[in-house]
């Protein structure tokens, strides 16, 4: 059931857990202080109807290993004590007191591991429509795969995730995140070098989507905003920002670029990054072939999207889609895809970059570019922005470690010298555009990871240890994201002006406008 949990630093820890881990502990305080059957058939009682509603309205996790020991050893203890002679004598006090202090340590190392890794809520869109969800799979005919072996005749082939205004429906189920796909989040989780079962709780979060609801008939059609995640991510980690702009009337197409992607849920078979070849690209900067490899997967998407609003694929979106109006905006590399579209896509109308370095320049002077935001974090690319450095480093500046690894990556001296050259060539390029904009904000305590849902999966200061820096809170973070988002997009592809940029300004105190003078 979503809903079912109480607000602390955030994030949700759910109620029938705090009650469980209270239970516990009122147990130990009545075992302590009492032999009396009563009292301890109570216990047994209160602990296992406790236990059977967590696992009901809640479900079980692994944090929770602990806890659920108790139960059961309690249990078969309570049980033995009242019926049993042996357990009628009298225990040691010594060993009551060593029996309840590992106990306590117990609980409150699974407290804090609950805690630390919350069943979290996402945070609650803020327009005005319901949201459906509908997935796509998607095959480019005229691409191979350039992530396969080059003698594979397979096709380029991505998953699509459209979130769009959906007509209500109180009989449907919201729908589960991360497409109650335990393979796809233990590969993400082992992505990002944690184990695998960290992050296996992932499974009990629900969003606030559902599944193959009727489109909303509110207007005729709405605009499309494209949207793309960053590498070794997933577009499911982009779910809350995704949700906030389709409640606000925008058919959302996230893009699932596989093998740049963690892992691709297809409807036969989950596909793992690892599976692509690695000696594909002969290249230092591997970052700017896979941008141009997603660039080129979006641009594919548009044209699917004009077979979709045909009703060649499916003809509830018949109509629906107003392919005059399309945006484009990513996180990370994704973010640099937006920023390809805006330079290189005249389909493309609006784009935003969240906190995504370039890879390309701007034709001339990008007079005829599309209306272009970027939100860049408060740890480092806003200050970079700000100097007209690029994020690789100067050669002669880098530890003797730091210089080995590049010219492992890159072959010699020579070639990482001229990925440098280009990177602070893009880096001016985006500059100047957004200069011409006006439109660079920052969040004030925001990390690059706080621009999608990873922010929420772990809770400070664990958070801080893998490497999520910034004191902003990441679901307020994605709050003002998605205000940023939602406005902007507003004004350049619905037409609106109630709402403003300044005006957030005044509303959120975090959210900053740079003046790159």
């Amino acid at each position: 059931m979503q809903g079912l949990g109480l607000k602390i630093g955030g994030d949700t820890m759910r109620i029938f857990e705090m009650i469980l881990i209270f239970a516990h502990l009122s147990t130990f305080i009545l075992a302590y202080w009492t032999d009396a059957k009563k009292v301890w058939l109570g216990a047994v009682g209160v602990n296992l109807t406790v236990f059977i509603l967590h696992g009901i309205f809640e479900g079980f996790r692994y944090q929770m290993f602990f806890s659920y020991l108790f139960v059961i050893l309690f249990t078969v203890y309570a049980l033995a004590k009242i019926n049993n002679e042996l357990f009628a004598r009298k225990i040691p006090k010594v060993i009551k007191v060593i029996t309840v202090s590992l106990s306590l340590i117990a609980l409150v190392f699974t407290s804090l591991l609950a805690y630390a890794l919350p069943v979290f809520t996402l945070p609650k869109p803020t327009g005005s429509y319901d949201i459906g969800v509908k997935y796509f799979h998607l095959i480019d005919e005229k691409r191979k795969d350039p992530f396969l072996d080059k003698s594979s005749k397979k096709r380029r082939e991505v998953m699509a995730k459209v979130y769009y205004p959906a007509k209500k429906d109180e009989s449907k189920v919201f729908f589960s995140y991360f497409h109650h796909s335990s393979e796809l989040i233990r590969l993400l989780t082992k992505h990002y070098g944690m184990p695998s079962f960290m992050l296996d709780h992932l499974n009990l979060v629900k969003t606030h989507a559902k599944e193959n609801l009727q489109i909303s008939n509110k207007k005729q059609n709405y605009p499309v905003v494209l949207f793309s995640h960053g590498a070794g991510d997933s577009m499911e980690v982009q779910t809350t920002i995704s949700e906030n702009l389709a409640s606000h009337g925008f058919i959302v197409v996230a893009i699932d670029h596989t093998f740049t992607s963690a892992a691709t849920v297809f409807p036969d078979r989950v596909v793992s990054a690892k599976e692509a070849n690695p000696n594909n690209f002969n290249t230092g900067d591997l970052d700017a072939v896979i941008n141009q490899i997603m660039a080129d997967d979006a641009k594919f998407v548009i044209t699917k999207l004009g077979e979709l609003n045909q009703g060649k694929m499916d003809s509830a979106f018949k109509g629906k889609l107003n392919l005059d109006k399309i945006g484009a905006m990513g996180h990370s590399v994704g973010g640099a895809v937006a920023y390809n579209l805006a330079n290189n896509d005249s389909r493309v109308k609006a784009t935003i970059n969240l906190d995504g370095r370039v890879y390309i320049s701007p034709k001339k002077d990008a007079k005829n570019m599309s209306p272009f935001l970027m939100l860049a974090s408060d740890s480092g690319f806003v200050q970079s922005l700000q100097k007209r450095e690029g994020l690789l480093k100067k050669f002669e500046d880098m530890p003797k470690e730091e210089q080995n690894m590049n010219l492992s990556m890159y072959g010699n001296k020579k070639e990482y010298k001229k990925a440098y050259d280009v990177d602070q060539k893009n880096t001016l390029g985006l500059v100047q555009v957004l200069k011409r904009s006006g439109n660079l904000f920052t969040i004030k305590g925001s990390d690059h990871m706080k621009y999608n849902d990873i922010g929420l999966f772990i809770e400070s200061p664990l958070r801080e240890l893998i490497g999520i820096k910034g004191e902003i809170d990441p679901a307020r973070n994605l709050d003002i994201s998605g205000a940023v988002i939602s406005t902007f997009f507003n004004q350049h592809l619905q037409g609106e002006t109630n709402d403003s940029l300044e005006s957030l300004i005044r509303k959120y105190p975090e959210l900053k406008k740079v003046d790159l003078k």
